[in-house]
């Protein structure tokens, strides 16, 4: 009996290549740690403590939530590293924003710089945003956490703000390219990062940091 052999996968296009390579590089665990660097060093201009603070973040955001996803995917209880399935990012929300909070909490009390403090907050705000629209739709976290970012880089560092902005529309393109995301959901991500930032960063927050060491 003779076996049939498995059709060939077809090969990815360029256009589905370059999406992929945007959306790894846009991605919301890692472009945020790039643009807390730029926003940290535009305002101390020191690379000690910018290198101090994204360090920190990096350990009590980026490592854990790619632990979690790296798991869940391990044991086959989420399909993929993007959580695409609406259904299981239920977990992977909340548990962003208990890291996003402990960073804010963390930021405010060792005497992290305002904007920091303003940034982590916004993500976080933007997390409980995607995590609420995310138990009737779904929305893009790469859309969202590269709107965010772009919004920040325009308020510390204008320079940065234009390829930040460009950084933004094209991860949206490449969630649309890859059909991991509609127009819609892309469009509601921008809009929830650009909001989420903009209301952390006109906060009063001088009683929240009054107590820093």
């Amino acid at each position: 009996m003779l076996l049939e052999k498995a059709e060939p996968q077809p090969q990815p296009s360029a256009r589905e290549r370059t999406a992929r390579w945007i959306s790894v590089i846009v991605h919301p665990i890692a472009f945020p740690l790039f643009t807390l660097a730029v926003a940290i060093y535009s305002t101390t201009r020191s690379p000690a403590q910018t290198a101090r603070w994204v360090a920190l973040a990096l350990l009590l955001t980026s490592v854990p939530v790619s632990l979690l996803v790296s798991v869940q995917v391990l044991r086959r209880r989420w399909t993929d590293l993007d959580v695409s399935v609406r259904r299981q990012r239920y977990l992977l929300y909340p548990f962003g924003l208990v890291c996003m909070l402990a960073l804010t909490v963390v930021f405010a009390s060792s005497g992290a710089p305002e904007i920091a403090v303003r940034a982590s907050l916004g993500i976080a705000l933007a997390n409980v945003v995607d995590g609420l629209i995310n138990f009737g739709y779904k929305v893009s976290a790469h859309a969202t956490g590269a709107a965010a970012c772009a919004t920040l880089l325009f308020y510390v560092a204008p320079v940065y703000g234009i390829p930040g902005a460009a950084a933004a529309l094209l991860v949206g393109w490449s969630r649309v390219v890859l059909l991991k995301h509609t127009r819609g959901q892309v469009v509601l991500g921008w809009a929830v990062g650009v909001a989420s930032t903009v209301v952390a960063l006109n906060l009063p927050l001088e009683g929240f940091l009054s107590g820093r060491g």
